[in-house]
């Protein structure tokens, strides 16, 4: 058996006594469906591993089980999705295997590129010196181009990084790009190509890669060099990938072109847990593998061990109703418990008390605030949550995002306020007016000391000043003359005067998610009307989010903290108990992705299939819109299912 390469020749290692060992546990540990991934999955293998079903030990134990048959790790390739993922399976195999097998080729897609392109990038161009940009200095380039080639447009970078990547990961045209992830510029589509176009030169120019180039240079190598391609080819006898399900065009097409001759490839992933389109990633790498790469064997992990009976009930009915999947049914392992709770309140308010006055009894009755998840499908939907728990003293973390107020939207709003309640505040009020075209930091910083010797907003606009920053002041004083009429105690008009005369327009040109962040500050304006007194909002706003930072501070080490989280964030985590909230219909499903049904249902399933033990879904009866109370519609995600069979029914009412 061939494992390893030296000049002309090859190597075969006995495998040693504790190798011998390990073969023998695989009988032990591994369930029967587990062992044939592990002892079977040569050539092109497709593995399906439902929630929970172990497929990071599935992958630990096939890599052991090669370095047990001879290969040397030198010649595996283990493509993960965080660098963390990949040397976690690399110590558990080696603390399987007793021995070192650091010379494996593991890591993300990223990190693996730019081990190659430091060794063949010259073949394509490449120099091997390169340093690799990170996205702010990235962000900051394609601003200097922006500025160069069109001084006077008002595009965000951020918006323009966005598509740059969503282009090259996609390998989609220009017009899709825009069509898809930017529709409201789709009129300055030759601005986007020219800057990209000058972005690249800069890049090459400067000799560095942003992050995206290093799977584009890698593609462009295995394409343009056969030589090479056949190098790598007999270089990794066995290449693994995790969550391919995840995987976009272009790491399917590295993945192709790395296994032209040699197809021992196993990919292992869910495809009723592909959730992330939104950034590029694709389904149908995952089922479309088996016309890729023909003869393929699909493997299936169906077995359950985190959720109960009824829990995997609920998920089974959730994913039945996809068409385009493998058809899998979960079986779970674990004792029956409870059946999962459809909780009917009246608004986003009584959600909250809700969801905090649950996690006050199940803290009580020993459940580990740590072992609570908060979920839900956009970030505002959770600020009411938030609000509460600050307001009981329960400590919370946001993972993989920010709190609410610390959102720079949200920041940018504020700022406003801040500023007429103190002028003198000059860090809220250089932020403020660099939200205006042609008021960079400099100018920021002289308008807002004019702002705090004066205290008298009208006084900046007798400065002298010219060009863009001339018409930024002209759109300023536009604003500032609508809002200096509104009472200041009145401060929830003054935001919505603000963000309808000028920061919507500027959250479009800004941000491919702007959408979300209108309604994040749709979401800031209903709270402000709940207030009457502005130094009572702001003080309450900034000791609520110092206590969020000050508890992080505190108990870094071994936090105990009820975690919030968006399910695209919380994939791959579990909880004892878990609330899905806002299970309504435009909310979730989302209304702007109605278009593509069964990735939100699996974005549901994948919700729902975090919960342990205890699973609480919660739906509104109305929702407020200005000033009026609406009715909502139930999600249809709830309307499809029989959920009288699947779940017990709350209705939340207030003690009087």
């Amino acid at each position: 058996m061939n494992n390893q390469f030296d000049s002309e020749k090859k190597i075969f290692i006995i495998p040693s006594r504790k190798k011998k060992e390990f073969l023998e546990r695989i009988e032990e540990d591994l369930n029967e469906e587990q062992r044939k991934v592990v002892l079977e999955a040569d050539g092109p293998s497709l593995v399906i591993a439902g929630p929970g079903s172990g497929k990071t030990r599935t992958i630990v134990y096939r890599v052991g089980y090669l370095v047990a048959l001879g290969y040397s790790p030198k010649n595996i390739m283990l493509l993960t999705f965080t660098n963390q993922a990949a040397r976690h399976m690399i110590n558990r195999t080696q603390a399987l295997i007793r021995e070192s097998i650091e010379e494996i080729w593991g890591g993300t897609f990223h990190h693996v590129g730019n081990r190659i392109l430091r060794v063949y990038g010259k073949i394509i161009g490449i120099n091997e010196q390169y340093n690799i940009l990170d996205r702010e200095d990235s962000l900051d380039l394609i601003d200097e181009c922006l500025e160069e080639l069109f001084p006077e447009e008002n595009l965000g970078k951020g918006i323009l990084g966005e598509l740059f990547s969503y282009k090259v990961n996609t390998g989609k045209n220009w017009d899709e790009v825009l069509k898809i992830k930017a529709p409201q510029i789709i009129d300055k589509i030759e601005i986007v190509q020219k800057v990209f176009e000058r972005y690249e030169k800069r890049k090459r120019e400067l000799n560095v890669l942003d992050y995206d180039d290093l799977l584009f240079f890698w593609y462009r190598l295995l394409l343009e060099s056969e030589k090479t391609r056949k190098i790598l080819n007999d270089r990794f006898l066995y290449i693994l990938v995790d969550e391919y399900q995840d995987t976009n065009w272009l790491q399917g097409e590295i993945i192709r072109l790395t296994r032209e001759e040699n197809k021992n490839i196993l990919v292992v992933g869910d495809d009723a847990q592909s959730i992330y389109s939104f950034r590029g990633a694709t389904i149908e790498n995952i089922l479309s593998f088996p016309e890729i790469f023909p003869g393929t064997r699909i493997f299936y992990l169906v077995f359950n061990y985190r959720s109960t009976p009824e829990i995997i009930n609920l998920a089974n009915e959730i994913i039945k109703r996809n068409t385009r999947q493998y058809f899998k049914e979960i079986k779970p392992v674990l004792k029956s418990g409870s059946k999962p709770k459809l909780v009917w309140v009246r608004d986003d308010e009584e959600e909250a008390q809700f969801v905090v006055e649950v996690i006050k009894e199940l803290h009580k009755e020993g459940v580990k605030y740590k072992d609570i998840g908060v979920l839900f499908r956009s970030n505002y939907h959770s600020m009411a949550v938030q609000m509460e728990l600050t307001l009981q003293g329960i400590p919370y973390e946001v993972r993989g995002g920010l709190r609410f107020f610390e959102q720079a939207h949200i920041k940018d709003m504020i700022s406003l306020l801040k500023i007429l309640f103190n002028p003198q505040d000059e860090i809220s009020a250089q932020r403020f007016f660099k939200l205006f075209p042609g008021i960079g930091r400099a100018y920021a910083k002289k308008l807002s000391q004019v702002l705090k010797e004066s205290k008298d907003f009208d006084k900046i606009f007798q400065m002298q000043f010219s060009g863009r920053t001339l018409e930024g002041l002209r759109i300023l004083k536009n604003i500032w003359d609508k809002i200096k009429v509104i009472p200041v105690q009145n401060f929830s008009e003054i935001l919505r005067v603000f963000f309808n005369e000028y920061y919507k327009d500027y959250l479009e040109r800004n941000y491919p998610d702007f959408k979300d962040r209108e309604k994040d500050v749709d979401q800031l304006i209903l709270l402000s009307e709940r207030y009457d007194d502005l130094e009572k909002f702001l003080s309450e706003l900034t000791l609520y989010t110092y206590a969020g930072e000050k508890l992080l501070e505190e108990e870094e080490e071994e936090k105990d903290f009820v975690v919030l989280s968006t399910i695209h964030q919380a994939k791959g985590l579990e909880w004892h108990a878990v609330f899905i909230l806002r299970l309504v219909q435009g909310d979730f499903p989302s209304y702007k992705s109605m278009d593509n049904i069964e990735e939100e249902r699996r974005l549901f399933y994948v919700a729902v299939t975090r919960a342990k033990r205890e699973l609480y879904v919660i739906t509104y009866l109305t929702r407020k819109v200005k000033d009026m109370n609406v009715f909502t519609k139930p999600s249809m995600f709830l309307e499809e299912l029989p959920y009288k069979e699947l779940f017990e029914e709350w209705i939340v009412q207030r003690e009087i």
